[in-house]
């Protein structure tokens, strides 16, 4: 009897510390509150917010989860957030219309593309010191790394390239064309051979191979690819599509959509995906804050959780404003 109660203890206690260890939060920016709603990611309700700069547009958090590092477009700034107090520690100057920040692999520097005035301002992620504007494509919307670090990859909307930007140098040693109009979210592959850019202008998804730099395959499917995110594993990319209101998964190393989720929201647009990869956050538009109002304003803003095995909707959660921004903060 004793045996079995300490069994069922022990039982107890696992499980415990297995709820403890699964949770996790969603920071989703909204531009139409300059506030960051956040969601518990086990129950799927708003437990806080804290306030960023005007129209927080991306969050991105530091590789121990202390920090968030929120995008203004609004202020052209970049708010530095304490994830446990919530609270704003530092505003960081930026460029014009700041829309992304990326960190380095190592974690020592931060690039913050700036779409209104086509530069990258690399950033001493310690002590927010600038290190250097670069020069980029026109409207850049965010920068991606290669797996050893060596080389950032900025997406270009505007004019449809990527600039690819030595990290030691810090200066843009190629320029790849033919990537989709609108290009913005990117992932990479874990084995590091491959980057997923989406290009919604073109309704495209570009597969480029990071040892040639070139375009390789493009995938067109659905309307106005925008966000995307790769599964823990590295076998899919999640691609939300902002006209046609659905999520395009995608075989990463086939190049093919594999399956869509269908009906997940109103402009769908920016995603993010639970550290188990069970569930997917996507981003619903309202009233556009940035952009062109016709072709981004919603009537649903808020945030969309997929089931990602069953590949269905499973909740909706309003939160008002223009949400755009959403990352998982483990």
């Amino acid at each position: 009897m004793n045996k079995q109660k300490t069994l069922i203890l022990a039982g107890v206690m696992l499980l415990g510390w297995t709820s403890e260890a699964s949770a996790y939060e969603v920071w989703v920016t909204n531009q139409g509150t300059n506030k960051i709603q956040i969601i518990d990611g086990k129950s799927l309700e708003i437990i806080g917010e804290a306030t960023a700069g005007t129209k927080p547009h991306n969050v991105t958090f530091t590789a121990d989860g202390k920090f968030a590092w929120v995008a203004n477009v609004g202020s052209n700034d970049v708010s530095v957030i304490d994830t446990a107090s919530r609270k704003v520690v530092a505003t960081v100057p930026a460029g014009k219309t700041a829309h992304a920040v990326t960190f380095s692999p190592d974690g020592k520097r931060a690039y913050v593309a700036n779409p209104g005035e086509a530069t990258v301002m690399v950033f001493d992620a310690g002590n927010y010191k600038p290190v250097k504007t670069i020069q980029v494509g026109k409207a850049p919307a965010l920068a991606a790394f290669s797996k050893d670090g060596k080389k950032a990859y900025v997406s270009n909307g505007a004019d449809a390239t990527l600039s690819v930007i030595n990290t030691a140098t810090l200066e843009v040693i190629k320029t790849v064309p033919n990537i989709g109009k609108g290009a913005m979210g990117m992932v990479i592959s874990e084995d590091g051979k491959r980057l997923v850019v989406t290009g919604g202008g073109e309704n495209k998804v570009s597969i480029v191979d990071t040892e040639k730099d070139t375009v390789i395959k493009d995938i067109v499917h659905g309307k106005d690819a925008h966000g995307v995110c790769l599964t823990p594993d590295g076998k899919h990319a999640l691609v939300p599509n902002r006209q046609s209101g659905d999520v395009s998964i995608i075989d990463v190393a086939t190049g093919q959509v594999i399956a869509t989720v269908s009906n997940v929201g109103d402009k769908t647009d920016i995603i993010a995906i639970s550290p188990d990869g069970a569930r997917a956050f996507v981003t619903t538009r309202g009233e556009a804050q940035t952009g062109d109002p016709m072709a981004v304003s919603g009537k649903e803003p808020g945030v969309s959780v997929v089931d990602v095995k069953s590949r269905k909707l499973i909740k909706k959660i309003s939160l008002g404003g223009d949400p755009h921004g959403v990352a998982v903060l483990k």
